[in-house]
């Protein structure tokens, strides 16, 4: 089973401010032999990171499975945000995109985003949520 690591480990894990106890917990996600990515996360990403930080996790990134875009990505992510809508759940865009990419490869998402927890419970969406404070 691939795990698509999403956006929310790689920004705690290049933050100069996250602390290093979370960073030695998200670095094994990263390092597990099933990691991959996708292109929004990728995007989502990088958009933000400066030169010296882009240049980094683009080396990581290259290390890496890159699931790519189904050609009917967009119908599929907008009815999931559909049916997360009729829940009464208002999804976020570019985290239904990168659920509709899970779903269609039978990827598990490991994120700290806890919205995903929600695209879940109308889908057969896998997610790892992880806290960020070690409780």
């Amino acid at each position: 089973m691939a795990r698509l690591i999403e956006s929310t480990l790689w920004v705690d894990l290049t933050r100069k401010k996250s602390p290093p106890a979370l960073k030695s917990r998200i670095l094994p996600w990263i390092l597990d032999p099933t990691a991959c990515i996708c292109e929004p996360i990728a995007f989502e990403v990088l958009r933000h990171a400066t030169p010296k930080e882009q240049k980094q996790i683009k080396a990581q990134f290259e290390t890496l499975p890159l699931l790519p875009t189904p050609s009917h990505l967009w119908r599929d992510a907008t009815q999931l945000g559909q049916q997360c809508r009729a829940s009464g759940f208002n999804a976020g865009s570019i985290d239904l995109v990168i659920a509709t990419i899970a779903l269609h490869y039978d990827s598990e998402i490991v994120t700290f985003d806890s919205d995903f927890l929600g695209i879940a419970s109308v889908s057969n969406l896998r997610v790892h949520h992880l806290e960020r404070d070690s409780k």
